[in-house]
């Protein structure tokens, strides 16, 4: 008897943790009659070259931009000090990282972009390309815009 019961509280048990952490074979996550589908992030917790980085510290700034690259056309050759989250709605987007070579991200890819390391990004294709970007900065000083940098690293 005593066993039977502890049978029936381990299957209860599991039951209940297998509904906490419940997913569709989709990928996506039930939430009060919504779908709320992940979003992986390339390299996540690291930036795309493989960087740690922590939040800054201070009054938070948080901005998102939608970012429109026309063919032709690229950034110029700038650097981020703070984290940037970066993901890639339409179009292909190359960009060069001078000595750590360039990467190419495809619709639907999403990454935190390097932090103080000049790049510059351009359209890989011949579509425009079209970006949501979430700059995590700090309000004073406001850290969002772009250092622009000399040369490549």
């Amino acid at each position: 008897m005593k066993l039977s019961k502890l049978f029936f509280t381990a299957g209860l048990l599991f039951i209940g943790i297998n509904a906490s952490a419940l997913t569709y074979i989709d990928g996506k996550v039930p939430y009060e009659d919504i779908d709320a589908t992940p979003i992986v992030i390339t390299g996540a917790p690291k930036t795309t070259l493989g960087q740690d980085f922590k939040y800054p510290a201070g009054q938070p700034l948080i901005k998102a931009f939608n970012i429109d690259i026309p063919v032709g056309k690229q950034t110029s050759l700038h650097k981020h000090l703070i984290p940037l989250f970066v993901y890639i709605v339409s179009g292909d987007l190359e960009v060069d990282y001078g000595s750590k070579g360039k990467k190419t991200y495809k619709a639907g890819t999403s990454y935190v972009e390097a932090i103080d390391w000049c790049h510059l990004g351009k359209v890989a294709g011949k579509t425009p390309v079209k970006i949501i970007g979430v700059y995590l900065g700090e309000q004073t000083p406001d850290q969002i815009k772009p250092d622009t940098c000399a040369k490549p690293n």
